[in-house]
């Protein structure tokens, strides 16, 4: 029996929003600040990873002795100052909403590991408030992502079943919760390869831009 679509999350960073990059360009001047030098490929294994497990491992791989919440409120300065000149929705989002979300019947949510005083800076800088009503941070979340309860909270919230939810994600964190939540997810091409994401797991989907997602909600027939 055909398992019919009813709710669509997505993650945020790399996602919905064009702030992957922004977020590296936030931690290299940080890094310039103490005179260190690093480079967005040596900040890759820190994506989408919640703010509470970043911290201690970014001060660690560094060396930084300053107490977490000095470098907690500078990182935050240096990334809303980068954010409010250069926030933007990823390349296809906006389209894909208004052809196969908006006016669809279908549930929304975002999820994000970003915490509640991040998203609300988001807020001022870009509409998101358009697209979502429901917004799951990191700080109301029991445990972040890769846990798989942020995507379950979620559902319980908008009272969707995993085999009725489908999930849009960019990062290694985010489909290993997306996948352990038994929803339907995909993963974008926009933060990792294909070959990355096929060894994540065999059962995500891939999409090189949003016309993959918006096919494959097309023709769905109810078979994850």
């Amino acid at each position: 029996m055909k398992n019919e679509l009813k709710g669509v999350l997505f993650d945020m960073d790399g996602t919905v929003l064009d702030s992957e990059g922004l977020f590296d360009n936030a931690q290299l001047a940080l890094l310039k600040e103490y005179n260190i030098k690093s480079s967005t490929k040596e900040l890759s294994d820190f994506k989408g990873m919640s703010y509470k497990d970043f911290y201690p491992q970014f001060m660690k791989k560094f060396n930084l002795v300053d107490d977490i919440e000095v470098i907690r409120s500078k990182l935050r300065t240096y990334l809303h100052d980068i954010m409010e000149k250069n926030l933007n929705f990823i390349d296809g989002f906006k389209d894909f909403y208004n052809s196969s979300i908006k006016n669809k019947n279908l549930k929304i949510g975002l999820v994000t590991n970003t915490t509640r005083l991040t998203f609300k800076k988001i807020q001022t800088f870009i509409n998101i408030d358009d697209y979502f009503s429901y917004v799951l941070t990191s700080t109301e979340a029991k445990e972040p992502k890769p846990s798989p309860m942020p995507y379950l909270q979620a559902m319980e919230f908008l009272s969707l079943n995993p085999n009725q939810t489908l999930i849009i994600e960019d990062s290694k964190t985010g489909l290993l919760s997306g996948i352990k939540s038994n929803a339907i997810v995909f993963g974008l091409t926009t933060s990792l390869t294909e070959d990355q994401i096929k060894k994540i797991s065999n059962n995500i989907r891939i999409a090189n831009s949003y016309t993959d997602i918006e096919i494959f909600l097309k023709n769905y027939n109810g078979q994850k």
